[in-house]
């Protein structure tokens, strides 16, 4: 009787001892998982972080392409442009001039000043301005006419002693070209108009012709094919 349950006892510590084993086993593979789960989403970040950067590499590289190819492309264009007097990969609409990086328009329809003003912003488009020395050599040939007509710009004045300003705010470069301004009739002289390679004050109700300019587009490579 005493041999029977020496027996059961070391049966009960054997399977103590079992169970416990095991449960160790458990937490070692739930240990080995949870580092595996672990170090895979590591890995992940890593490539995630490889990938990301290989793309904004990438991206990079492409807009760089992308602006050498538009570069190559309106040199291009422009050659083909000036050559020929026009070319259908001139980026600004049809029967506008392409200067720089502007397209220009001289119409025929006479209009005031604010009349002019009224029409470019309907083509989307601002009164001519002349800021710089290259857009000065490009604009005033345009001004020559042998049947006396002139342009409006968007040069403006709020009265006689008022600073002049551009149609966006700018103010007008005294050292880029002079106003010339009708001394014996200074009265609502405040609107710029440009002719024969000259600029000159003049009323803003009188009827002139309108230039306007606007931004111009992007050349597209495949029409110069």
């Amino acid at each position: 009787m005493v041999g029977l349950m020496n027996e059961l006892a070391v049966k009960k510590q054997v399977n103590e001892l079992y169970s416990l084993t095991s449960s160790h086993d458990l937490v070692f593979q739930f240990y080995q998982l949870s580092n595996t789960q672990q170090d895979s989403i590591i890995e992940k970040d890593e490539r995630l972080g490889n990938i990301s950067r290989q793309l904004q590499a990438l991206q990079i590289q492409n807009r760089k392409l992308t602006e050498t190819l538009q570069q190559v492309a309106v040199k291009l264009c422009r050659e083909l442009y000036n050559k020929s007097g026009g070319h259908r990969c001139s980026p600004c609409p049809e029967k506008w001039k392409w200067h720089g990086d502007k397209c220009y328009q001289f119409y025929k329809e006479s209009k005031n000043w604010q009349g002019c003003e009224y029409f470019c912003v309907a083509e989307n488009a601002i009164m001519l301005k002349i800021s710089t020395q290259e857009e000065l050599d490009f604009a005033m040939p345009q001004s020559y006419s042998e049947f006396f007509y002139s342009y409006w710009t968007g040069l403006s004045r709020n009265g006689s002693g008022k600073a002049w300003l551009w149609t966006d705010g700018t103010p007008y470069s005294f050292e880029l070209f002079e106003i010339i301004i009708d001394p014996t009739n200074l009265r609502n002289r405040d609107c710029m108009t440009i002719f024969n390679g000259k600029a000159y004050s003049k009323d803003c109700k009188e009827l002139r012709r309108c230039a306007c300019e606007k931004m111009a587009g992007r050349v597209v490579p495949e029409v110069l094919q």
